[in-house]
């Protein structure tokens, strides 16, 4: 028993090692050396053989792949330039020269020679092109270094050393202006009244540092305004029901019309209309400047620098207008003599006004639903409606459409819904001010209903993101209010409601703790508080990293009973939060740490892209052994100084905090400098650090640790990211 199983294991044994001898003899087979000859010589290359894409089509190479030579990819000029990209390329057997043509950029070499001419710049190759004979295939291509000629001609160009390939993707080329230009900035998209549009044909683009629309995809197709355009002259007539805009292709100057009172007023453009064409697909389009364009004519625009997205929205749906205001005064107490339907894009609703001849009181126009229907009313008791019979539909995503009408003694007004809406309303004057937004589970986490008498200029937010929550004051003592009258959570993001009245504040606070780091935005919805909570970045438009040095474990630089990580934060984040954090700020501060803590440098960088904020702000204090040094001075990374989408790098940025502290706080200026230190150079954001002053020099240690040059030192940092933010369109 035991022979036969000793025999069996053996037998088990020598038919693995049969299997593994054969698995390896055919991977030994088929990962053999390529024999190459080049340069006079055959060799065995065991290099990795790279296979190339262009537009994501994988280009045959006739079973001769690039090679890397000198860790450089050489691929051949015929297969993938040639025939592969469609470039225009003329060899020169007698000289080795080969030149590479398209969309009016060039590139010459040489076989042989590493000197080459990009674009009419000399440029130093190290590689130089290469005739290359595959032994197998027997043929022999010439090798020119991929990336040079790929970049040089405009293609967008990745090597993956992992996948063993290189992929290019072919240049956006418009044709304006009698030339052809390779297109490098964004494509933009576009949203009207909460909307995406499709303008895959011609997308919005960024021409002369101005975003350009395409005119009729736009205004006529998506927003139906009427747009037209003579080629033979370049004139241009864009018309809606309020105005008329006459442009021309061959100047910024215009004329626009207000159709309603006849006056004409100039405008200027900032980039003349252009006829724009892709050479790809032929597919022509006048471009106008869309921000000025669509302002002019009455809508809300916003362009969003991190999406690259338009966002168009209806300012005036319509305006009703009775033009006799006369009526049986006996009769009625009043008349209801012009609507008008708008969008506020400050807080997202839709405004309807009802005007009246004489001034109207509370409890005029009585406000009800019926769900069954999806209709509201609204009825403003013995007063004539001039304006019966008026009706519309609206492109508005809260209301469907619009019906005004005499019911008996009252004028009755009906509006049709897609679903429950919130609506609030003030009086003013002869004015009824009815606003709308979306329901609730829509548009807003939470609403809260706003005791009377409490003014919303009054309400402070306190983001308390550290710890995944904020806090709404309410001045006041209204916890028995809410008692009553609960916060309404619609959000699964958020974990808990607390109300509770602080007597140190005399506030009523409302602690809101989410399951995960959160932006957050008041609305004011008139009798109520909208509460928006999402992704930081859709929450706020400009988003700033602020990070105060050292910490915990790590003091910094001492000087007494000074210590830098203690100033840095004092400055940074005690001083500076209030101008970040204030009414009139545009902008949202994060900080790296709000407290006496440890934070590792890594974790400070990572912090931006965490955030997705857009500017990086790192605050030091500097020593010396001399005690002499002193003054200000602001760091950059050569390595992270791209521009942004809103014309800012790290350099720029490190100028203006320094143009803005010094004057401050008075100290000498040592200027702005390069340095790789770890939070800018790692960072993903034009990012600078600031070496406020010398904690080692006593004139800059006066200054530093004086509370009110502290305050000047947080409000010039604040100054000088606020004026970045302000470069953006």
């Amino acid at each position: 028993m035991l022979y036969k199983y000793l025999y069996k294991q053996r037998f088990l044994i020598i038919s693995f090692l049969m299997i593994l001898f054969s698995i390896s003899f055919l991977s030994t087979d088929s990962m053999a050396a390529l024999k190459i000859k080049y340069n006079g010589k055959t060799t065995k290359y065991t290099g990795k053989q790279i296979v190339s894409y262009v537009d994501d089509k994988k280009i045959s190479a006739e079973g001769t792949k690039g090679l890397l030579l000198n860790k450089k990819v050489m691929v051949s000029y015929k297969d993938i330039f040639k025939k592969g990209c469609k470039v225009k390329v003329k060899y020169t057997k007698s000289t080795g020269k080969i030149t590479f043509k398209k969309n009016g950029k060039s590139v010459k070499m040489t076989i042989g020679k590493k000197k080459c001419t990009v674009n009419g710049k000399k440029v130093k190759l190290s590689h130089a092109p290469v005739k290359v004979k595959y032994i197998k295939k027997k043929k022999t291509k010439i090798l020119v270094p991929a990336k040079t000629v790929a970049k040089g001609l405009g293609y967008t160009y990745v090597y993956n050393s992992s996948q063993k390939n290189i992929k290019m993707l072919s240049p956006f080329v418009l044709s304006y202006n009698g030339e052809e230009h390779i297109y490098k900035s964004y494509q933009g998209g576009l949203i009207f009244d909460n909307v995406t549009r499709d303008v895959s044909n011609m997308p919005l683009l960024k021409i002369d540092s101005t975003v350009m629309m395409p005119a009729k995809e736009v205004l006529t197709d998506i927003m139906g305004v009427q747009f037209e355009y003579n080629p033979s002259n370049g004139n241009i007539i864009i018309t809606n029901d309020y105005y008329k805009l006459t442009l021309n292709t061959s100047t910024t100057a215009g004329e626009l019309t207000d159709l309603d009172t006849s006056t004409v007023t100039p405008l200027v453009l900032k980039t003349k209309p252009v006829l724009v064409k892709r050479t790809d697909t032929g597919y022509e389009s006048v471009m106008l400047p869309a921000s000025q364009v669509l302002k002019s004519i009455g809508y809300h625009y916003k362009w969003d620098t991190k999406l690259k997205i338009a966002s168009i929205y209806t300012k005036t749906y319509f305006i009703w207008k009775s033009k006799d205001n006369t009526y049986e005064m006996t009769k009625y107490k009043n008349a209801m003599n012009k609507v008008i339907a708008s969008y506020d894009l400050d807080n997202n609703n839709l405004v309807l006004s009802f005007s009246f001849v004489n001034p109207i009181a509370e409890g005029d126009g009585i406000i009800t639903e019926d769900t069954n229907l999806n209709n509201v009313y609204i009825d403003f008791a013995n007063m004539f409606n001039l304006l019966s019979g008026y009706g519309t539909n609206l492109t508005s995503s809260t209301v469907n459409s619009i019906l005004s009408e005499q019911s008996d003694a009252n004028t009755h007004i009906t509006l049709s819904v897609p679903d429950k809406i919130i609506y609030s309303y003030s009086i003013s004057g002869n004015t009824y001010n009815m606003y709308i937004s979306q329901n609730v589970n829509k548009n807003y986490a939470l609403k809260i209903n706003k005791p009377d008498g409490v003014d919303y200029s009054q309400i402070l937010l306190d983001d308390l993101y550290t710890s995944n929550k904020f806090v709404i004051s309410i001045p006041g003592k209204y916890d028995d209010f809410y008692a009553a009258n609960p916060v309404q959570n619609n959000s699964s993001t958020v974990t808990s409601v607390s109300v509770a009245y602080v007597d140190s504040k005399k506030t009523t606070d409302i602690t809101v703790t989410t399951s995960k780091l959160q932006g957050n935005k008041l609305v004011n919805l008139g009798n109520s508080i909208g509460v928006i909570i999402d992704y930081p970045a859709n929450v706020y438009k400009n988003i700033v990293v602020l990070d105060p040095g050292h910490g915990g474990k790590d003091p910094g630089a001492k000087n007494g009973e000074h210590s830098e990580s203690n100033i840095n934060l004092q400055i940074l984040y005690d001083q500076a939060r209030n101008y970040f954090n204030s009414a009139e700020s545009n902008v949202k501060a994060y900080w790296t740490r709000t407290t006496d803590e440890f934070i590792t440098l890594q974790n400070r960088a990572n912090f931006a892209s965490k955030m997705n904020a857009e500017l990086f702000v790192s605050l030091h204090m500097n020593s010396s052994d001399s005690g002499s040094a002193k003054g200000t001075e602001v760091y950059y990374s050569n390595n992270n100084n791209k521009t942004n989408s809103f014309g800012i790098n790290s350099y720029k940025l490190a100028t203006k905090c320094l143009d803005k502290i010094v004057p401050a706080i008075s100290t000498s200026s040592r200027g702005v400098k390069s340095n790789n230190y770890y939070v800018i150079n790692h960072n993903t954001v034009p990012a600078v650090l600031i070496e406020l002053g010398f904690i080692s020099n006593s004139t800059d240690l006066g200054i530093i640790t004086d509370a009110d040059k502290q305050k000047l030192a947080a409000k010039a940092i604040y100054d000088a990211v606020s004026e970045a933010f302000n470069s953006k369109k």
